[in-house]
């Protein structure tokens, strides 16, 4: 993405937190930037378009992110989930009303194809939370991570209310460590069990997978596809992309296998999480095989 169009969807991701979606107008934006309305056409043909792609330019940035985090390995596991929530609140604070309509609600004047591009922002955040959770905990915490998901997005809501309250700026590292604080309680006085009847976590995983009611089959063929293009997309400089690309081949194949080894799936995906643009079309592979 070149500069121009970069500053631009930062321009307007500052109008829209501070006015709201509906509020801002292509003029307004284009005054912000200091360029005419007619060069942003060019850019993009609606403002439901800019939109579009600011979501997948904020998707860009949060994976980047946690990849630069997941490689610090000078700290530990808790040490970078409580940065990853920092830097989420930070990100909060800073662009509320967007952040308020990506995760909360969207505003009725818009779309339906940009309230389901709102709806897959936020499954991926779901997706994230839920890998950030595993990442800290270990895979033991599997059979009932869903369940922290859901507990973690709570205490998210309750915290970003209270930045939303402030009038002056508020500590953020009280309110991730009592994030962090009753998860581990948590972690350590469960059981593998769940707490919660498995239609009320399949309903929460279908909410974290499609804005649209489809059969997991049809989802997971559609995060496949997704994932290969991501693939294909990636520098062969950077990265093994022939490799990569095999690895997803053979990943799609066995996860239509009637019988699909746990195992080999596992270790398919440590491969292509290697590649750190492959993360976000990966979650919801990972979900949708209940990984």
């Amino acid at each position: 993405m070149n500069d121009k169009k970069t500053d631009i969807l930062l321009a307007a991701r500052k109008l829209f937190s501070e006015k709201s979606f509906s509020s801002v107008s292509m003029q307004a934006i284009a005054e912000e930037c200091k360029v005419s309305k007619a060069s942003l056409y060019k850019l993009f043909e609606s403002k439901e378009d800019l939109l579009l792609e600011l979501l997948d330019f904020n998707q860009k940035q949060m994976v980047a992110a946690a990849s630069l985090l997941n490689e610090e390995t000078s700290l530990s596991p808790e040490e970078r989930f409580a940065k990853k929530l920092m830097a989420e609140l930070e990100g909060f604070r800073r662009n509320q009303q967007f952040f308020n309509m990506l995760m909360y609600g969207s505003p009725s004047s818009i779309n339906e194809r940009v309230k389901r591009h709102i709806h897959r922002a936020r499954s991926i955040f779901i997706c994230w939370h839920r890998d950030s959770l595993i990442q800290t905990y270990g895979e033991e915490i599997i059979p009932y991570v869903w369940e922290l998901v859901i507990v973690l997005q709570g205490l998210l809501r309750e915290c970003i209310t209270l930045i939303k309250l402030e009038k002056e700026p508020l500590a953020l590292e009280p309110l991730t460590e009592f994030i962090i604080r009753h998860l581990n309680l948590i972690v350590e006085n469960r059981k593998t069990e769940t707490a919660l009847p498995q239609e009320m976590i399949d309903l929460y995983i279908a909410s974290a997978s499609s804005f649209e009611p489809k059969g997991k089959t049809v989802l997971l063929a559609e995060s496949l596809k997704e994932l290969k293009e991501a693939v294909s997309a990636l520098p062969e400089e950077k990265y093994d992309a022939a490799g990569l690309a095999s690895a997803a081949s053979m990943l799609e194949k066995e996860s239509a296998d009637k019988q699909p080894r746990d195992f080999l799936l596992k270790a398919l995906i440590g491969y292509l999480e290697q590649a750190g643009p492959l993360h976000q079309p990966l979650a919801a592979v990972k979900t949708l095989l209940k990984l």
